[in-house]
Formats: C-alpha cells, sequence, structure tokens
C-alpha cells in the first residue's frame, strides 16, 4: 500500500515546490520541480488496480506534459499555442463523460438541472467576452470555442455526479472539472484583461490539484459504472 502511494506524496511535494516556485519566482527550482508533477501522476495511475488502461487518459498526461514544458521555455505568444494545447484535453474529456452519462441512463431533472447550469456558465462567458473585446478582439472566437467545450464537460460531469448518487469516480471528475473551469477563467483574466500576480498563483495550484482529480476519476471509473449498474 505504501508503494501504491509513493507517487501520490511525490506529486505533492513536486506541486508544493513547484508553487513556491511560482510565488518566489525561482525558474531553478521550478525546473527542478515542474517535470515530476505529471510523470508522478503517470506512475500513480500505471500501479494502480484497474480493469484496463484508458489511452483517453494517457494522451491527456502526455499534451499536459508537454504544456507544461512549453511553460518552461518561455515561448513567445504562448497563450495561443497553451489555449490549443489544453482544449485537446477537454475534448477527450468530454467524450469520456459523455460516454458515462450514456451509461448511467437518462434522468428529466438531473438533465434539467445541466441544461440551467450549462446557460450560467455561456452567461458568464458572454460578460468575460465583453471584457475581453476592450483589450484584445484577437481571441474571442478562439475562446467561444474553448468555453462551449469546457461549459459542456462541466454540465455532463455535474449530471453524472448526481445521476450515479454522488459516486466516487463522478465526484472526482466533477471536482476537476470545477477546478479547471476556475482555473482557466483565471489564465484568460490574467493574461489577456489585467494581470493580477495573486491570481496566478491561485490558477497554477487550481490546474495541479484538477490534474490529479483527473487521474482519480480514471482508477475509480470502472468501480462508478459497476455501482450505477448495481441502482
Amino acid at each position: 500500500m505504501e508503494s501504491k502511494n509513493a507517487p501520490v506524496y511525490l506529486f505533492i511535494v513536486a506541486s508544493f515546490l513547484a508553487l513556491i516556485a511560482t510565488i518566489i519566482d525561482n525558474e531553478w527550482l521550478m525546473i527542478l520541480s515542474k517535470p515530476m508533477i505529471i510523470p508522478s501522476l503517470f506512475t500513480y495511475y500505471s500501479i494502480s488496480d484497474k480493469k484496463e488502461t484508458s489511452f483517453e487518459l494517457l494522451a491527456i498526461l502526455l499534451i499536459y506534459f508537454i504544456s507544461d514544458a512549453i511553460t518552461l521555455i518561455h515561448m513567445e505568444d504562448s497563450t495561443l499555442y497553451m489555449m490549443v494545447l489544453d482544449y485537446i484535453p477537454y475534448i477527450l474529456l468530454l467524450k469520456v463523460v459523455i460516454q458515462d452519462a450514456v451509461r448511467s441512463g437518462f434522468c428529466k431533472n438531473k438533465f434539467s438541472l445541466g441544461i440551467i447550469l450549462f446557460g450560467i456558465l455561456m452567461l458568464a462567458m458572454y460578460f468575460l467576452l465583453q471584457s475581453l473585446m476592450s483589450q484584445d478582439s484577437d481571441f474571442v472566437f478562439p475562446i467561444i470555442s474553448y468555453g462551449i467545450i469546457l461549459g459542456l464537460y462541466v454540465t455532463v460531469s455535474s449530471y453524472n455526479y448526481f445521476k450515479t448518487g454522488f459516486s466516487d469516480a463522478a465526484s472526482f471528475i466533477f471536482v476537476a472539472s470545477v477546478f479547471g473551469l476556475i482555473a482557466d477563467v483565471i489564465f484568460v483574466i490574467t493574461n489577456m484583461v489585467f494581470n493580477v500576480k495573486a491570481l496566478t498563483y491561485i490558477e497554477f495550484a487550481f490546474q495541479i490539484i484538477s490534474y490529479f482529480y483527473i487521474v482519480a476519476y480514471f482508477v475509480n471509473r470502472d468501480k462508478m459504472h459497476l455501482s450505477t449498474e448495481l441502482i
């Protein structure tokens, strides 16, 4: 059991050091700690008990590792590249949670709540775009596309959360989606509207937390389907 938890401990230590490096703006500490975050999660998933390996998760972790590497080498005009890279994992996650929703079955009340939530998220995106258009209109259409996919991902995750009776896996992916949503909203605000240092620390922390819960979801996903079938 302790050996299985070792990658989690490594993830916690690496994440904490990377966050400290962000706050004190220490590039060497960041270079030493940040590259360990995704590999530690990959190791945790690899040695966990599961029926089969999810190639969607492997692709997601690879893309996140590449995205983290881009932030370390300080590429010019990297904002658009980061958005494109992070767009792909959300498409993969949306695909997976839709599969879970289909498997768990249709519930009118839960579906109605999901529609309301999606409407609220789209309304929030509209107000965010209003602030952005006065600053940088070049990113409006990419953000609309990104926001719709992210909104659907959060909405379907919330549907699964309620439909499965708050199962562990559904809870994990719902938390991951909410933390990812908050992190991405902060990313847009700090990079395209106004830059507040403290917000970048929160964005970084929330993004790392979402990584962990995404992996925890895939580790426990089979159990969610089993509990759904027993209901």
